[in-house]
């Protein structure tokens, strides 16, 4: 009997996690210094309760987070992730960048 409702609360409650897509730059042929280059990041989340959210441009955040760190430089070989953690009714989509600020 408790089997009966123990077993699928717990399904119902159990949380996942999946990468979607990884994408990564290239380096501009004419940067032959990028072992001097500094490494930037930046991060960007989205919540989302049921299908509503009110925050539709975190990618955007992260993209400008990133140049914000790299103000005197181009940023090179540019990697961003994108993925969502599952959880009861929402899910969290997270942008992940990192990439190469070459001074000039």
């Amino acid at each position: 009997m408790y089997l009966r409702i123990l077993l699928p609360s717990l399904l119902l409650m159990g949380c996942t996690h999946s990468l979607h897509m990884a994408h990564v730059s290239d380096f501009a042929p004419t940067y032959q210094e990028y072992r001097k280059g500094e490494l930037v990041k930046a991060r960007a989340e989205q919540w989302t309760f049921m299908g509503f959210t009110g925050n539709t441009d975190y990618v955007d955040q992260a993209y400008r987070q990133m140049i914000s760190e790299c103000p005197n430089g181009s940023i090179q070989g540019i990697v961003s992730q994108y993925s969502t953690s599952h959880g009861f009714f929402s899910w969290t989509n997270v942008v992940d960048m990192q990439g190469l600020c070459i001074k000039q």
